[in-house]
């Protein structure tokens, strides 16, 4: 061969290699195709269950506040209607305050300012006329109960002026339950790891003690979820939040990496949600006929449809 044609040769060959490299599907001269491992999509893993695909859609999302310890509930769905309370930033506000917001379906895209300086423990009354939360009043820094009206009425301050002030220090306060619309029972604290339980008397505003004072439970202000007596023994050993819907039919679960899954125990199936990546969620709760769930991703109001298209 000629060195003319040795160089063609040459130039052909290093051609063809340089295709190769650039074309994954090319196997010209024995180059094997390149193979592109596709990113794994994060899916919970619970033994038997099945992972399907979700049939829920996220239809609003909106900015909450950012907290450095637990603060209660940041959402709260009326026990009437779909609208959900949560706290939202506000201008000149910490991380740990906010406004208290309203939103309503089926769009959840406009919200309703009815208090401020809300810092959590949202609890609605029975009936949904009213909202009870926990405040930190920014004139003295002390904790008190508020109370917020769906009907747009003006909040209320429960411990008005030095009422709020039950110890030496910040005075924190938990909400434990309605009794009814008008009877709420509340915690106040009566020094380090004392509470004290209220009877409050919402239309007289008259308060009386309930029982000894006690010592500060370790989950006074932790998110509360909605479960039964004695977690069956399939979830029983899942490490993370378990939340039933009201029904009973779903459980909203948030494992140990901060992921979101919705379990259908009777399908024998787990719904993984989308919240993004790298997100992290750390609250659940269900509308009071299950057709919404709402969740806290980070600093973010998520709120998903179980009936979308």
């Amino acid at each position: 061969m000629s060195d003319f044609h040795s160089y063609i040769f040459i130039k052909i060959i290093g051609g063809l290699i340089s295709l190769c490299t650039a074309l994954s599907a090319c196997t010209i001269l024995g180059v094997a195709p390149e193979q592109v491992t596709p990113t794994p999509v994060s899916t919970p893993q619970v033994p038997g269950l099945q992972v399907i695909a979700s049939p829920a859609c996220q239809v609003a999302e909106h900015i909450m506040i950012r907290v450095d310890h637990p603060q209660g509930d940041l959402i709260s769905w009326s026990p009437r209607t779909d609208t959900v309370a949560y706290v939202a930033t506000s201008s000149g506000s910490s991380w740990n305050v906010g406004d208290l917001n309203l939103l309503s379906g089926p769009t959840f895209d406009v919200p309703d300012r009815i208090a401020t300086q809300v810092a959590g423990e949202l609890t609605w009354s029975p009936d949904g006329s009213s909202l009870a939360y926990l405040s930190l009043r920014m004139s003295d820094g002390l904790y008190t109960i508020g109370l917020a009206y769906a009907d747009g009425r003006a909040s209320k301050d429960l411990f008005t002026d030095e009422a709020a002030r039950t110890d030496g220090f910040s005075s924190q306060k938990s909400i434990q339950q309605w009794m009814d619309p008008d009877h709420l029972r509340v915690f106040t604290s009566c020094g380090v790891d004392c509470m004290q339980g209220l009877d409050i008397r919402i239309s007289t505003g008259l308060s009386s003690p309930m029982g000894d004072p006690i010592q500060r439970r370790w989950d006074q202000w932790s998110v509360h979820t909605n479960h039964p007596s004695q977690i069956p023994a399939a979830f029983s050993d899942l490490t993370g939040q378990l939340n039933w819907s009201p029904d009973k039919n779903m459980i909203a679960y948030i494992d140990d990496t901060g992921s979101v899954s919705i379990i259908n125990e009777q399908a024998g199936s787990i719904i993984p949600l989308d919240i993004g990546a790298y997100a992290t969620a750390t609250e659940t709760d269900w509308s009071y006929d299950g057709q919404y769930l709402a969740v806290q991703v980070d600093q973010n109001l998520k709120i998903f449809s179980m009936s979308c298209p």
